[in-house]
Protein backbone atom coordinates (compact mmCIF):
# COMPACT_ATOMS: atom_id res chain seq x y z
CA UNK A 1 0.00 0.00 0.00
CA UNK A 2 1.48 3.49 -0.50
CA UNK A 3 -0.25 4.65 2.50
CA UNK A 4 0.70 3.65 6.13
CA UNK A 5 -0.14 4.80 9.80
CA UNK A 6 3.29 3.68 11.37
CA UNK A 7 4.85 6.56 12.74
CA UNK A 8 7.98 7.70 11.47
CA UNK A 9 11.30 8.04 13.91
CA UNK A 10 13.62 11.06 13.67
CA UNK A 11 17.16 9.84 11.94
CA UNK A 12 19.77 9.88 14.64
CA UNK A 13 21.90 12.37 12.52
CA UNK A 14 19.03 14.50 12.09
CA UNK A 15 18.96 14.96 15.68
CA UNK A 16 22.31 15.98 16.02
CA UNK A 17 22.15 18.44 13.60
CA UNK A 18 18.55 20.29 15.46
CA UNK A 19 20.98 20.52 18.33
CA UNK A 20 22.31 24.32 19.42
CA UNK A 21 26.24 24.55 18.35
CA UNK A 22 28.73 27.29 19.80
CA UNK A 23 31.34 28.51 17.60
CA UNK A 24 34.33 30.20 19.09
CA UNK A 25 36.65 31.71 16.78
CA UNK A 26 40.28 31.71 18.15
CA UNK A 27 42.35 34.61 17.20
CA UNK A 28 45.39 33.48 16.93
CA UNK A 29 45.21 30.36 14.67
CA UNK A 30 42.17 31.18 12.75
CA UNK A 31 40.15 27.97 13.55
CA UNK A 32 36.94 27.97 14.83
CA UNK A 33 35.96 25.46 17.66
CA UNK A 34 32.18 24.14 17.33
CA UNK A 35 30.78 22.59 20.57
CA UNK A 36 27.37 20.39 20.92
CA UNK A 37 26.72 19.25 24.49
CA UNK A 38 29.80 19.57 25.69
CA UNK A 39 31.96 17.99 22.59
CA UNK A 40 33.96 20.05 20.67
CA UNK A 41 35.95 19.77 17.26
CA UNK A 42 37.21 22.20 15.01
CA UNK A 43 36.37 23.48 11.67
CA UNK A 44 38.17 25.93 9.43
CA UNK A 45 36.79 30.00 9.79
CA UNK A 46 34.23 30.83 7.04
CA UNK A 47 35.19 32.91 4.56
CA UNK A 48 33.65 36.33 3.95
CA UNK A 49 30.85 35.32 1.74
CA UNK A 50 29.59 32.78 4.05
CA UNK A 51 29.83 35.21 6.96
CA UNK A 52 28.21 37.68 4.53
CA UNK A 53 25.30 35.38 3.75
CA UNK A 54 24.91 34.74 7.70
CA UNK A 55 24.51 38.48 8.22
CA UNK A 56 21.08 38.40 6.80
CA UNK A 57 19.93 35.41 8.90
CA UNK A 58 18.00 36.48 12.44
CA UNK A 59 20.34 36.25 15.38
CA UNK A 60 19.09 33.82 18.35
CA UNK A 61 18.41 35.29 21.45
CA UNK A 62 21.96 33.92 22.75
CA UNK A 63 23.39 36.27 19.78
CA UNK A 64 21.35 39.41 21.02
CA UNK A 65 22.93 38.92 24.72
CA UNK A 66 26.35 40.77 25.34
CA UNK A 67 29.04 38.57 26.14
CA UNK A 68 30.70 38.30 29.41
CA UNK A 69 34.41 38.10 29.88
CA UNK A 70 35.81 36.80 32.87
CA UNK A 71 39.44 36.55 34.42
CA UNK A 72 41.58 34.53 31.63
CA UNK A 73 42.78 30.98 33.16
CA UNK A 74 46.28 30.57 33.70
CA UNK A 75 47.82 27.44 33.83
CA UNK A 76 48.41 26.12 37.48
CA UNK A 77 52.21 25.99 36.43
CA UNK A 78 52.36 29.57 35.70
CA UNK A 79 54.18 31.56 38.26
CA UNK A 80 54.60 35.39 38.35
CA UNK A 81 58.44 34.85 38.02
CA UNK A 82 58.09 32.35 34.80
CA UNK A 83 55.92 35.01 33.02
CA UNK A 84 58.24 37.52 33.87
CA UNK A 85 60.98 35.63 32.39
CA UNK A 86 59.01 35.21 29.23
CA UNK A 87 58.13 38.30 29.09
CA UNK A 88 61.89 39.45 28.87
CA UNK A 89 62.39 36.58 26.32
CA UNK A 90 59.14 38.30 24.00
CA UNK A 91 61.04 41.86 24.80
CA UNK A 92 64.29 40.66 23.09
CA UNK A 93 62.43 39.16 20.13
CA UNK A 94 60.08 42.32 19.69
CA UNK A 95 63.33 44.60 19.97
CA UNK A 96 64.96 43.02 17.24
CA UNK A 97 62.18 43.47 14.54
CA UNK A 98 61.68 46.03 11.93
CA UNK A 99 58.15 46.82 13.77
CA UNK A 100 59.83 47.88 16.36
CA UNK A 101 62.36 49.85 14.81
CA UNK A 102 59.29 51.81 12.66
CA UNK A 103 57.50 52.52 16.48
CA UNK A 104 60.86 53.74 17.48
CA UNK A 105 61.63 56.51 15.04
CA UNK A 106 57.78 57.18 14.66
CA UNK A 107 58.03 58.13 18.39
CA UNK A 108 61.26 59.72 18.16
CA UNK A 109 60.45 62.05 15.63
CA UNK A 110 56.75 63.02 16.65
CA UNK A 111 58.16 64.08 20.45
CA UNK A 112 61.36 66.12 18.51
CA UNK A 113 61.07 69.46 19.03
CA UNK A 114 58.92 71.09 16.31
CA UNK A 115 62.21 73.16 14.36
CA UNK A 116 63.39 69.77 14.36
CA UNK A 117 60.70 67.05 13.33
CA UNK A 118 61.50 65.42 10.65
CA UNK A 119 59.46 65.64 7.25
CA UNK A 120 59.85 62.00 6.36
CA UNK A 121 57.68 60.36 9.69
CA UNK A 122 54.78 59.18 7.62
CA UNK A 123 56.66 56.04 5.47
CA UNK A 124 53.58 54.75 4.05
CA UNK A 125 52.56 56.16 0.59
CA UNK A 126 49.15 54.02 0.23
CA UNK A 127 47.17 56.63 1.83
CA UNK A 128 45.83 59.66 0.77
CA UNK A 129 48.02 62.49 -0.17
CA UNK A 130 46.47 64.09 3.00
CA UNK A 131 47.78 61.67 5.14
CA UNK A 132 51.12 61.17 3.68
CA UNK A 133 52.77 64.60 2.19
CA UNK A 134 56.18 65.51 3.91
CA UNK A 135 55.04 68.68 4.15
CA UNK A 136 53.30 68.01 7.18
CA UNK A 137 54.23 69.55 10.67
CA UNK A 138 53.90 68.52 13.91
CA UNK A 139 52.74 70.16 17.32
CA UNK A 140 55.19 69.23 19.67
CA UNK A 141 52.61 67.46 21.22
CA UNK A 142 54.85 65.63 23.60
CA UNK A 143 54.53 68.63 25.52
CA UNK A 144 50.88 68.01 26.39
CA UNK A 145 50.81 64.79 27.61
CA UNK A 146 49.48 63.34 30.80
CA UNK A 147 48.51 59.94 30.38
CA UNK A 148 49.36 56.99 28.52
CA UNK A 149 45.78 54.45 28.64
CA UNK A 150 46.31 50.55 27.53
CA UNK A 151 42.19 49.44 26.63
CA UNK A 152 42.02 45.28 25.72
CA UNK A 153 45.31 44.09 25.87
CA UNK A 154 44.23 40.77 26.66
CA UNK A 155 45.28 38.18 29.20
CA UNK A 156 49.37 37.66 28.98
CA UNK A 157 49.23 34.93 31.19
CA UNK A 158 45.98 32.74 30.65
CA UNK A 159 43.10 31.41 28.02
CA UNK A 160 40.20 33.02 27.33
CA UNK A 161 36.81 31.82 26.83
CA UNK A 162 37.07 29.44 28.99
CA UNK A 163 40.06 27.90 28.02
CA UNK A 164 39.13 27.81 24.20
CA UNK A 165 41.55 30.72 22.97
CA UNK A 166 45.37 30.83 23.78
CA UNK A 167 46.12 34.36 22.90
CA UNK A 168 49.01 34.67 25.50
CA UNK A 169 51.63 35.81 23.21
CA UNK A 170 49.84 38.75 21.14
CA UNK A 171 49.12 40.25 24.48
CA UNK A 172 52.99 39.82 25.53
CA UNK A 173 54.22 41.22 22.26
CA UNK A 174 51.74 43.72 22.17
CA UNK A 175 53.17 44.19 26.27
CA UNK A 176 56.82 44.69 24.60
CA UNK A 177 55.64 47.38 22.86
CA UNK A 178 53.23 49.07 25.16
CA UNK A 179 56.55 49.13 27.27
CA UNK A 180 58.59 50.62 24.58
CA UNK A 181 56.23 53.40 23.84
CA UNK A 182 56.16 54.38 27.33
CA UNK A 183 59.86 54.43 27.09
CA UNK A 184 59.91 56.40 24.69
CA UNK A 185 57.54 59.01 25.87
CA UNK A 186 58.97 59.40 29.35
CA UNK A 187 63.13 59.80 27.41
CA UNK A 188 61.65 62.72 25.48
CA UNK A 189 63.06 66.25 26.45
CA UNK A 190 59.80 67.38 27.45
CA UNK A 191 58.55 64.42 28.99
CA UNK A 192 60.64 63.58 31.18
CA UNK A 193 60.50 66.52 33.09
CA UNK A 194 57.07 65.92 33.76
CA UNK A 195 56.55 63.26 36.67
CA UNK A 196 52.92 63.02 36.29
CA UNK A 197 52.68 60.93 33.43
CA UNK A 198 50.86 57.67 34.82
CA UNK A 199 50.36 54.33 32.66
CA UNK A 200 46.95 52.75 33.55
CA UNK A 201 45.26 49.38 31.57
CA UNK A 202 42.20 47.77 31.46
CA UNK A 203 40.42 44.85 30.35
CA UNK A 204 38.30 42.50 32.04
CA UNK A 205 40.22 39.27 31.37
CA UNK A 206 43.26 40.55 33.52
CA UNK A 207 43.83 38.02 36.20
CA UNK A 208 45.98 38.61 39.43
CA UNK A 209 48.99 36.90 37.55
CA UNK A 210 48.27 39.88 34.75
CA UNK A 211 47.77 42.71 37.57
CA UNK A 212 51.26 41.46 38.95
CA UNK A 213 53.17 41.70 35.95
CA UNK A 214 51.73 44.94 34.72
CA UNK A 215 52.22 46.91 38.42
CA UNK A 216 55.88 44.75 38.02
CA UNK A 217 56.32 47.65 35.08
CA UNK A 218 54.41 50.97 36.36
CA UNK A 219 51.26 50.11 34.96
CA UNK A 220 48.09 50.55 36.94
CA UNK A 221 45.49 48.19 36.16
CA UNK A 222 41.32 49.59 36.56
CA UNK A 223 38.30 48.01 36.85
CA UNK A 224 35.75 49.10 34.32
CA UNK A 225 35.19 51.79 32.88
CA UNK A 226 37.76 53.77 35.00
CA UNK A 227 40.31 53.98 32.22
CA UNK A 228 37.83 55.38 29.78
CA UNK A 229 37.32 57.73 32.03
CA UNK A 230 40.99 59.18 32.07
CA UNK A 231 41.21 59.95 28.44
CA UNK A 232 41.43 63.31 27.42
CA UNK A 233 42.92 65.20 24.55
CA UNK A 234 46.04 64.77 26.29
CA UNK A 235 46.19 61.18 26.08
CA UNK A 236 48.35 58.79 24.19
CA UNK A 237 45.92 56.00 23.59
CA UNK A 238 47.50 52.31 23.01
CA UNK A 239 44.62 49.87 22.16
CA UNK A 240 45.15 47.41 19.49
CA UNK A 241 42.33 44.89 21.10
CA UNK A 242 39.97 47.31 20.97
CA UNK A 243 36.49 47.00 19.84
CA UNK A 244 34.18 49.34 17.12
CA UNK A 245 31.94 50.33 20.44
CA UNK A 246 34.76 50.92 22.45
CA UNK A 247 36.60 52.48 19.44
CA UNK A 248 33.66 55.16 19.08
CA UNK A 249 33.58 55.93 22.55
CA UNK A 250 37.49 56.42 23.39
CA UNK A 251 37.76 58.43 20.13
CA UNK A 252 34.89 60.88 20.81
CA UNK A 253 37.19 61.90 23.72
CA UNK A 254 39.86 62.80 20.98
CA UNK A 255 42.97 61.77 22.59
CA UNK A 256 46.21 62.93 21.01
CA UNK A 257 47.71 59.84 19.81
CA UNK A 258 46.13 56.10 18.89
CA UNK A 259 48.40 53.13 18.46
CA UNK A 260 46.37 50.42 17.48
CA UNK A 261 44.01 50.28 14.16
CA UNK A 262 43.68 49.95 11.19
CA UNK A 263 41.31 52.82 11.97
CA UNK A 264 39.98 53.45 8.38
CA UNK A 265 38.13 49.86 8.53
CA UNK A 266 35.98 50.83 10.82
CA UNK A 267 32.82 51.88 9.87
CA UNK A 268 31.82 54.93 12.13
CA UNK A 269 31.05 58.79 11.64
CA UNK A 270 32.79 59.03 14.85
CA UNK A 271 35.87 57.29 13.91
CA UNK A 272 35.97 58.57 10.33
CA UNK A 273 36.15 62.27 11.52
CA UNK A 274 39.01 61.51 13.89
CA UNK A 275 41.35 60.07 11.25
CA UNK A 276 40.82 62.96 9.15
CA UNK A 277 42.38 64.99 11.65
CA UNK A 278 45.12 62.69 11.95
CA UNK A 279 48.25 61.36 10.20
CA UNK A 280 49.25 57.60 10.70
CA UNK A 281 52.89 55.90 9.83
CA UNK A 282 51.60 51.69 9.07
CA UNK A 283 53.74 49.46 10.84
CA UNK A 284 55.30 46.80 9.05
CA UNK A 285 54.63 43.14 9.24
CA UNK A 286 55.68 41.22 12.20
CA UNK A 287 57.25 38.15 11.30
CA UNK A 288 57.34 36.67 15.04
CA UNK A 289 53.92 37.09 15.05
CA UNK A 290 51.57 38.49 12.74
CA UNK A 291 48.60 38.77 14.48
CA UNK A 292 49.75 41.16 16.87
CA UNK A 293 50.18 43.95 14.57
CA UNK A 294 48.85 43.31 12.21
CA UNK A 295 47.59 46.36 9.44
CA UNK A 296 48.04 48.61 12.65
CA UNK A 297 49.37 52.17 12.87
CA UNK A 298 50.57 55.05 15.10
CA UNK A 299 48.33 57.77 14.24
CA UNK A 300 49.49 61.30 15.37
CA UNK A 301 47.65 64.85 15.01
CA UNK A 302 48.29 66.94 12.25
CA UNK A 303 49.58 70.85 12.57
CA UNK A 304 46.22 72.92 12.55
CA UNK A 305 46.22 75.62 10.08
CA UNK A 306 47.43 78.86 10.70
CA UNK A 307 49.98 77.05 13.28
CA UNK A 308 53.81 77.75 12.60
Amino acid sequence: MPHTSRKKHPHPNNTLQAQKRLQITDATTGWTHVTTSGKARRCARTTKDQQSQSQFQSPTEEEKEPETFHPAEAPPTTTLDSLKSQFTQIQRTWKESTTCDVVGRTLHNIFLPPQLQSRELNTDNTQPQSHTTTENKHNGIGTGIDSIICIGLGSPSGFLRGGWVDRRLVSLYQLAALVDVIASISSSSSSAADPTIKTYAQDPVFNTLDTALLSSLDITVLESPHAFEKVTPRTFLFCPGAERTHLEQLLALDPAFVFGGPLEDVESEVVSAFVKRRGSVRLPLFEAQEHAFWNMRVYYPLEKEGEE
